[in-house]
């Protein structure tokens, strides 16, 4: 017999419509229109990263707010206390990641050099090469601070070094006039007081030496060969090749945001940050190398596998809004195999149900038609001819109209018995009536 596929089909197809309408709700909500971004102090390159982050964003519907601060420790204290979603992170900041931090790497997105500027007439080759230091690291809140006193301290010599807060010109013009040793900086080596030193005959260029051992303890360290005459080839700046202490700038997220928002930062930090041609790690970024916190899932498959084939060619929301279904397709063809096996009986049972009720009734009738004088086979036929009506009204797919006619047919074969009962009963009643005279004539006659 055949099955009622379209009713089937139907009912399946409602049922998972509203179980996967209250999983969109509650197990996989959509990403958020908006997210708060920690950059850096005004001008600087943090700023300049999070307004192109904010530019690619905003073409995919989602708005950048970002956020200022002093640097790198701020932005960290503010994801700890989650006043922001994303924040870009310097190396060396804190004392690193605890065991149980709810912060993840998405990307390093560049290396930045740390310059370390002396004068030649103190000629200095090594950080360990004099003792009592007087460094101008920057001030407190910012990143290179942090970082410069993470090195001495890794180093062994924070006894003997001296941090003062002094940044930018300010730490230049204290080199010159004798009250700093050292200049700390981090930062692009086309910032105009940083070329100005390079090609300053009295300044020089201390290398950190050993960087690979460094490097090996510090995830977040690598090399940088500075080559001869990069800056200003003309002028043979620098006048010899150099290797510089490089450290990492991430992008550290929120565990908890969504999965969604972390691929579309991914796929747009290609565009926003590819590295430094200067400094030959042009086209090496954004990297999943170089993380000092824990690189996010979504980091992992982004650069094992790239971005998923949907957001490749479709536009975000399109790409969200499949992928947000495919989340739902293992409970929706797990409610699906049962519905798809016991469905169609189900729908078989409520459609025969419609057809087998009238039988109970076409029982009553028969029992009491053949049970019941002529009066009570009147009324049993009444009640036949009220059922066919009925029945007529009876809509049933057409895989199912062999039980109607069935049902049919049993109501003509109920009237044609009593109707039999009837003629029976008619062709008895004359037959009785001469018995009956004959009988009282004999009564008559022996009287």
């Amino acid at each position: 017999m055949r099955q009622p596929f379209p009713v089937t089909l139907s009912i399946v197809a409602g049922v998972a419509g509203l179980f996967a309408l209250l999983a969109w709700y509650l197990v996989d909500p959509a990403p958020p229109k908006t997210i708060a971004l920690a950059t850096g102090s005004e001008g600087g390159f943090y700023q300049k990263l999070g307004d192109r982050y904010r530019w690619a964003l905003s073409r995919y519907g989602v708005e950048v707010e970002l956020v200022p601060t002093l640097g790198s420790p701020e932005n960290l204290a503010l994801l700890n206390d989650g006043s922001v979603d994303a924040a870009f992170m310097q190396g060396g900041v804190g004392t690193g990641p605890a065991d149980d931090t709810q912060l993840r790497t998405l990307a390093t997105l560049a290396i930045e050099p740390l310059w370390l500027f002396s004068r030649t007439d103190h000629v200095l080759t090594d950080l360990l090469a004099h003792d009592n230091l007087r460094i101008a690291a920057g001030v407190e809140g910012s990143g290179t601070r942090d970082l410069v006193a993470r090195l001495v301290r890794f180093i062994g010599i924070a006894d003997q070094a001296e941090l003062l807060p002094l940044s930018g010109e300010a730490a230049v013009d204290a080199l010159f006039e004798g009250e700093v040793d050292v200049v700390a900086a981090v930062t692009a080596p086309t910032t105009r007081w940083v070329a100005a030193l390079l090609s300053d005959p009295d300044v020089n260029l201390v290398e950190t030496r050993n960087l690979a051992a460094i490097a090996s303890r510090l995830p977040f360290v690598k090399s940088i060969e500075l080559p001869a005459r990069i800056i200003n080839y003309r002028e043979n700046v620098p006048p010899v090749s150099k290797t510089l202490f490089g450290v990492s700038t991430a992008l550290l997220v929120q565990n908890d945001l969504h999965p969604a928002i972390k691929q579309l930062m991914l796929q747009v930090s290609s565009q926003a940050s590819r590295g430094s041609r200067l400094l030959g790690t042009y086209d090496q970024f954004p990297s999943r190398q170089y993380a000092e916190y824990p690189l996010d899932p979504e980091a992992e498959r982004f650069f094992t596998h790239g971005p998923t084939l949907l957001r490749r060619y479709l536009p975000f929301w399109a790409a969200n809004l499949f992928e947000r279904f495919w989340v739902l397709a293992i409970p929706i063809v797990t409610l699906l195999i049962p519905l798809i096996r016991f469905g169609p009986m189900t729908v078989e049972w409520s459609i025969r149900r419609r057809i087998f009720r009238h039988y109970r009734e076409l029982r009553e009738i028969e029992i009491a038609g053949t049970e019941g004088d002529e009066t009570v086979r009147a009324m049993a036929l009444a009640d036949l001819d009220r059922m066919e009506e009925s029945i007529k009204d009876v809509a049933v797919p057409l895989g199912f109209r062999d039980d109607l006619y069935r049902l049919r047919t049993h109501v003509v074969f109920i009237r044609d018995k009593l109707h039999e009962l009837d003629r029976n009963a008619q062709e008895v009643r004359p037959s009785d009536t001469g018995s009956a005279a004959r009988a009282s004539t004999r009564v008559a006659k022996d009287a």
